[in-house]
């Protein structure tokens, strides 16, 4: 009996590690900000959460009212092309091209830009090591009258302190 007890408190301890480490975080939704949440985050979740937010949103200025600045300041990001912000999402984005093609420029999309991209939603999802993003991006190209509507998850598993995408769900 003594044993039966000791391997339950073991198997519990292990599913009560594997419940804590499973968690959903909605940063953005219907136009509202969790600064709760934001100012929660781990290292891996700011990092993906500034990379899409740099490689998808149009540059900050002073006194924006867009939710991209309103969250990159909630995460103490005063400057997304400062030195150190742009190194540490090369570090995470390391395994990605394109992210490391687009952090070459900085801005990478100007505010001036005919292209103009808004967040509709951000929500993180982890479990372990695996990290999603599940987001909406609204989009307008002025000077080609045309818009688009982006609405997708991103699936990363956390491989030596980097991002390596396993797999995109397109949502309807």
């Amino acid at each position: 009996m003594k044993y039966f007890s000791l391997i339950f408190l073991i198997v519990l301890q292990i599913s009560c590690n594997k419940e804590s480490s499973i968690s959903t975080l909605v940063i953005l939704e219907n136009d509202t900000i969790s600064k709760v949440h934001v100012n929660q985050i781990d290292t891996p979740e700011k990092a993906l959460i500034s990379g899409y937010l740099f490689a998808y949103g149009n540059e900050c200025t002073t006194n924006s009212d867009k939710n991209k600045c309103k969250m990159l300041a909630a995460m103490n990001i005063e400057d997304e092309c400062n030195t150190k912000h742009l190194e540490f999402l090369k570090k995470w984005f390391k395994n990605d091209g394109i992210m490391q093609f687009k952090l070459q420029k900085c801005p990478n999309l100007s505010y001036k830009s005919s292209i103009q991209n808004t967040f509709d939603k951000i929500i993180l999802n982890r479990n372990a090591d695996t990290l999603s993003i599940d987001y909406i991006i609204k989009g307008l190209n002025n000077s080609q009258e045309k818009s688009w509507y982006v609405k997708q998850e991103d699936f990363y598993l956390i491989k030596n302190n980097a991002f390596l995408k396993i797999k995109t769900i397109k949502k309807l």
